[in-house]
């Protein structure tokens, strides 16, 4: 009986992790970006960034934030440079019942280096299912 209520928090522990981002060569990454980056992002999305909040598990999207993680971008071009800038200043994305743009909710609490590894995140994540080769010719800013 003991073994089974100990299997049961197991699996419910590991069904509470946050979603590994995909695994992806280093060629495939924006330079200067290593695999760490993208698994301390995802940390940082789904912990202290809140950015799961609005954006959903995985950057799947919710009725609050759009998906992230289609590839799909309504105010930018989704390069490595551009997640940092949105991910360190926000965005207005969406509109109110009045049709004014909305911003992204306040300022980030996350430091410079966690910016950049969100961002890094977003962008594996955002192109894990497409089958497309990112450019590795891509430069990360400087930390």
């Amino acid at each position: 009986m003991v073994r089974a209520f100990g299997l049961v928090i197991g699996i419910a522990l590991l069904a509470c992790r946050p979603p590994q981002p995909p695994a992806l060569a280093p060629a495939e990454l924006p330079q200067g970006v290593t695999q760490a980056d993208t698994a301390a992002g995802n940390g940082f999305f789904h912990g202290v960034g809140g950015c799961n909040a609005c954006h959903g598990d995985g950057g799947a999207g919710t009725d609050e934030g759009p998906a992230l993680a289609d590839g799909r971008w309504k105010l930018g071009d989704g390069s490595y440079e551009w997640l940092v800038h949105i991910t360190r200043h926000g965005g207005y994305g969406m509109r109110d019942r009045g049709d004014e743009p909305v911003a992204m909710r306040g300022p980030t609490v996350l430091d410079s280096v966690q910016v950049l590894q969100v961002a890094a995140y977003v962008w594996a994540i955002s192109r894990a299912g497409d089958g497309s080769s990112p450019s590795s010719a891509v430069a990360a800013p400087s930390r």
